[in-house]
C-alpha cells in the first residue's frame, strides 16, 4: 500500500540526492519536487524510466549513480513522492511542496518576504520538466499561460530571460506576504494548470487558503 513520505524520509531523500556524484550536477529535493510536478501536468504520462534521470544529473546520458542499494532507496523515495503528488492533483487537493525553510549567512532564518527565496528550487524544476517536454510552456490555453506565471515568478534571476519584467510587476503590484503566502499561491498556479491539461477538478477553484505546509524542514 503506498504511504507518502515521512519527514524524516523527505530529508533522507535530499542527503541521498546530495551524495551523487558533484558532476552530476543533481537537482536537491525541492527541485525535485517541482520537476515531478511539471510532470504530472503533462497532458501526455512521461514514464519514469524517462524522467528520473534527470533529477540525477544535468546530463542524464552520463549520470554516475549511487551503491545499488543507496541508488534503490533514492529511486523508491522519489517514485513514492511522485505518487503522493499525483494522488493530491488527481482529488484536488492543494500541493503541499517541498521547501527548505531559508537562512541567512549567519544561520537565522529569513522572515517575511524574504523567505520567499525557499521556492527558487521547486520553480526552477519546474521550468527544467516543461522546457524539456511538450505541454505546458507551448500549450495554446490563457488559464494556463496566467497560472505558469505563479510559478516563474519565483525563478532566481539568472534563469528569467524574457520573463523578467513580468516578475517585477508582480512584485509591485501582486506582493506575496511571507513564504506560507506564497505556497498557498503557488498551489493554486498548480491546481489551475491541472484543470486543463489534467482535467482534475479542484478544490481551491473557490479558496486556496487551506494549502498545507508539512513539507517544510530546515535547510
Amino acid at each position: 500500500m503506498f504511504k507518502p513520505l515521512t519527514n524524516a524520509e523527505l530529508t533522507e531523500l535530499d542527503e541521498l540526492l546530495a551524495q551523487m556524484d558533484e558532476k552530476n550536477i543533481a537537482m536537491d529535493a525541492s527541485e525535485a519536487d517541482g520537476f515531478m510536478t511539471a510532470i504530472l501536468l503533462l497532458p501526455e504520462e512521461v514514464l519514469p524510466k524517462e524522467w528520473m534521470p534527470y533529477i540525477f544529473s544535468a546530463d542524464p546520458t552520463h549520470a554516475h549513480l549511487l551503491s545499488p542499494k543507496k541508488q534503490n532507496r533514492l529511486e523508491e523515495l522519489l517514485y513514492r513522492r511522485y505518487l503522493d503528488i499525483d494522488r493530491a492533483l488527481s482529488q484536488g487537493e492543494p500541493l503541499d511542496p517541498i521547501v527548505f525553510d531559508p537562512e541567512d549567512e549567519n544561520g537565522n532564518l529569513l522572515q517575511g518576504e524574504e523567505s520567499i527565496v525557499a521556492l527558487q528550487p521547486f520553480a526552477l524544476g519546474f521550468l527544467a520538466a516543461a522546457q524539456t517536454w511538450e505541454g505546458l510552456i507551448d500549450i495554446d490555453n490563457e488559464k494556463v499561460t496566467s497560472a505558469l506565471v505563479g510559478i516563474w515568478r519565483h525563478l532566481p534571476e539568472e534563469a528569467l530571460g524574457d520573463f523578467k519584467d513580468i516578475q517585477q510587476t508582480l512584485l509591485s503590484e501582486s506582493p506575496l506576504e511571507d513564504l506560507d503566502d506564497a505556497i498557498k499561491d503557488v498551489a493554486l498556479s498548480v491546481a489551475e494548470i491541472a484543470s486543463v491539461t489534467r482535467g482534475f477538478k479542484s478544490k481551491l477553484e473557490k479558496s486556496h487558503t487551506k494549502s498545507t505546509t508539512t513539507n517544510r524542514s530546515k535547510a
